[in-house]
């Protein structure tokens, strides 16, 4: 499934940890290799909006707008869970491509935007997610300064990647990282960054 792999050692800093790829990776995993005790795995490509009230079944590469913030995504798929579109009462999940992503979704009203009747709304979302999972003692899911999230580049360098949050990045200890992507152009390699 991911022909495209490359392994990084890095060292923890306790601040979050910018690693330029020049991709963004569908899957990624950081393994807290000194006390082997923390292994996180995030999938930084994709952002999922959950969604209620939806009416509209959506397709891969459909744009959504948020009717309230103005946000914008392509669509990468849409899992229906329960409810009818119909019926105006289809519920699920929206994942979006992150690198397509301009502006943050809210709880909000979204529509296509390409409908012929733009502004429509199409479903009802809550805030979108990048998922991340902590494994130690137990399984959780991790946000923000515990999660492995898309990194877009910066002014001074347009190489994209992830950002590996703070409290993963544990000050002197040495992390494992392995990146993943489906598809062609990324060559295997393993090195070794920040020792």
């Amino acid at each position: 499934m991911f022909p495209n792999t490359e392994m990084r050692i890095l060292r923890g800093t306790g601040a979050a940890i910018n690693v330029e790829l020049g991709y963004i990776p569908d899957w990624a995993m950081v393994v807290n290799h000194t006390d082997g005790d923390k292994i996180h795995i995030g999938f930084p490509s994709m952002s999922i909006i959950p969604f209620t009230s939806g009416s509209l079944a959506l397709v891969q590469g459909d744009q959504i707008k948020g009717a309230t913030s103005g946000a914008t995504a392509r669509v990468v798929q849409q899992i229906l869970d329960s409810g009818t579109y119909a019926g105006g009462d289809a519920a699920g999940w929206i994942i979006i491509d992150i690198e397509t992503k301009s502006g943050t979704f809210q709880t909000e009203n979204v529509y296509n935007n390409s409908d012929s009747t733009a502004g429509t709304d199409d479903a009802s979302i809550t805030v979108d997610v990048t998922s991340t999972i902590d494994v130690d003692t137990e399984v959780a899911g991790a946000t923000g300064n515990a999660a492995i999230t898309a990194y877009l580049g910066s002014s001074a360098s347009a190489a994209k990647g992830v950002t590996i949050g703070s409290t993963i990045s544990e000050d002197a200890k040495l992390l494992m990282c392995v990146f993943a992507r489906s598809g062609p152009g990324v060559t295997g390699q393993v090195g070794a960054n920040s020792l």
